[in-house]
């Protein structure tokens, strides 16, 4: 059988959740599957680890620029290949519906997350997301969910019928060799902090435990505090607390490997894929109960009411300060992980693929 992926995430990614789940997808097919991926520029980290080889162009170039032009050239190449119909199923990497005219296969779609949908004000006027994504939730021969709580948003929020839709877990497994310890004695805080993130509330929630210990620190990956953060942290007084760090796959394996802890105060997600990168790397979890986090952590994390203090605050100091506690989390997450391997998830995901390629060609 042969699947056709397309370009839209690995032109706009250099890192990121959906563009490494295509690659642990395409990298893990069985033998009997054939994938074929349309691409000839892209910055992708995930897609170098698995020896697909792209070009890139003017270096001295910003990458918010030059990915403008990489999703142009390589949409002419996605809908070159759709066009010559030598494939059995089409699975797009993104929502852009560019390829609904021309195509003549069933394509299946998976859903990461209603983000934009539940978020809406979180995004730019002329974002067009949401509007494509229901319609290709309504075209596609088969949709895919990453929890049972993100199919649950796709038939309630898009009016999507529940058989259409099948949960497939996402899978974990970590090919990087930990880095050597970065830091000591730190929270860790992984990714974006905007909006829905929830990241401030939680600061302001864990500043009086942060203030009683001073040598404490919180870590955050990803992008440099602006202003307005750089000031809360100062009103707070706990700017020499708070650390940023841009780390690459080894050092964030690091970073979770020598936390007392991981916190995720998001209000949603549509899986959370840190969760299982805090198992892997034996780190506590504590989570928002909210979302699909209690369907991955389970009993393997300690909850907290994301939306209240002294919640955020007691859950959290009761990790730091009882690591007998600690320990079990750890131990349960271990056995939580189990659950979660990339050959489920591409076992479950070739499934799909079997479902809709019988189902023939699709009506012009």
């Amino acid at each position: 059988m042969k699947i056709l992926y397309d370009h839209q995430m690995f032109s706009f990614q250099r890192f990121g959740g959906i563009t490494r789940y295509f690659c642990d997808l395409i990298a893990n097919l069985p033998d009997d599957y054939e994938f074929i991926l349309p691409i000839r520029y892209s910055e992708n980290n995930h897609l170098q680890k698995i020896g697909i080889n792209h070009d890139s162009i003017f270096p001295q170039l910003p990458f918010r620029i030059k990915r403008q032009y990489y999703y142009r050239a390589n949409n002419c190449l996605s809908k070159k290949a759709i066009s010559q119909h030598d494939f059995d199923v089409f699975h797009p990497t993104y929502y852009d519906n560019y390829f609904l005219k021309r195509l003549r296969k069933p394509f299946v779609l998976t859903v990461h997350d209603l983000t934009h949908e539940k978020f809406n004000s979180s995004f730019l006027f002329y974002d067009r997301t949401a509007a494509q994504k229901i319609q290709l939730l309504q075209q596609a021969a088969h949709i895919i969910a990453v929890s049972h709580n993100t199919k649950n948003d796709i038939v309630d929020l898009c009016n999507i019928a529940p058989d259409k839709v099948s949960v497939v877990h996402h899978g974990y497994q970590q090919i990087q060799t930990p880095a050597p310890q970065l830091f000591s004695n730190y929270i860790l805080y992984v990714g974006e902090r905007r909006g829905y993130k929830n990241f401030l509330p939680f600061l302001r929630a864990i500043s009086p435990l942060l203030r009683a210990k001073p040598e404490l620190k919180l870590v955050c990956t990803g992008r440099p505090f602006d202003k307005q953060e750089a000031a809360a942290f100062a009103g707070m007084r706990v700017e020499r607390q708070i650390v940023q760090i841009f780390a690459s796959d080894a050092e964030l394996a690091s970073l979770y490997r020598h936390a007392r802890l991981f916190a995720y105060p998001s209000l949603y997600e549509g899986f959370g894929i840190p969760i299982l990168e805090s198992f892997h790397n034996n780190c506590p979890v504590a989570l928002s109960r909210a979302s699909c986090f209690p369907e991955i952590a389970a009993e393997a994390a300690l909850y907290f009411d994301p939306l209240e203090a002294d919640s955020i605050c007691e859950c959290i100091g009761k990790i730091l300060d009882n690591d007998s506690l600690a320990n079990e989390l750890r131990s349960k997450g271990q056995e939580r992980l189990k659950l979660f391997s990339i050959n489920k998830m591409v076992r479950e995901t070739c499934r799909v693929y079997d479902i809709i390629s019988s189902t023939g060609v699709l009506d012009a």
